[in-house]
């Protein structure tokens, strides 16, 4: 009986210090992802203004459609961490934001959506995409003179959706990119995927000689 005693109680043990690491890294996952959530690039809003203001001289209804664009952008950012939302309003926000940037940036910006088939209806948390469209943008589109395609693809596996983001590199921001890389963004992204579907790996990495790919892979069961 003794015996058995020291048994459970090494059991509870090791099952409190499981749940209070579990409590922990949430917290700590929770708080990383609001440092995420309410960092809005202090360059990307002045750049923005100033193409709102031109906007405003020669069309005024795209100007007041992008001020609309920001708001819902700003709205999103905003919102409760806890808060899920589906793979849909995910993409639709998304675009909103890539239309954003193509005002300031021009025909530099292309972007090229190829979801078709895809459920939309599958949960995730907000903001999953939106850190990696805009490193895709940051380290992709504006260091080239003749900017480039952002091309993001879906695929349906046997168990879960396959998001990927694919943006060219040049010479000069492929080593640009391995020096100074925003892994910031795509290690809240990491940890946050793997907090809610309580899973590893679900955002992956690939850097090449002239283009640099990010895979999010969403379980379709939890």
């Amino acid at each position: 009986m003794s015996i058995s005693a020291i048994v459970w109680a090494l059991a509870l043990r090791y099952f409190y210090v499981q749940h209070q690491w579990r409590l922990r890294t949430l917290s700590e996952s929770e708080a990383r992802f609001q440092a995420l959530q309410s960092r809005i690039k202090p360059h990307f809003l002045f750049n923005y203004m100033n193409t709102i203001a031109s906007l405003i001289r020669h069309n005024p209804s795209l100007a007041e459609e992008s001020i609309e664009d920001l708001a819902d952008l700003f709205r999103a950012s905003l919102q409760d961490t806890q808060k899920i939302c589906t793979l849909g309003d995910e993409i639709a926000l998304r675009k909103r934001y890539l239309r954003i940037e193509q005002h300031r940036l021009g025909d530099r910006l292309k972007s090229d959506w190829k979801l078709n088939g895809i459920s939309e209806d599958i949960p995730l948390p907000v903001l999953s995409l939106q850190p990696l469209l805009e490193n895709a943008i940051y380290h992709g589109i504006e260091p080239n003179p003749d900017g480039g395609t952002i091309t993001i693809s879906g695929e349906i596996t046997k168990d879960a959706i396959v998001i990927t983001i694919l943006n060219p590199l040049t010479t000069q921001n492929c080593q640009q990119q391995k020096r100074s890389g925003n892994q910031l963004a795509q290690d809240n992204v990491r940890l946050r995927l793997s907090s809610y579907f309580n899973q590893e790996n679900l955002l992956h990495i690939e850097q090449h000689a002239n283009e640099y790919k990010v895979t999010i892979i969403i379980p379709c069961t939890q």
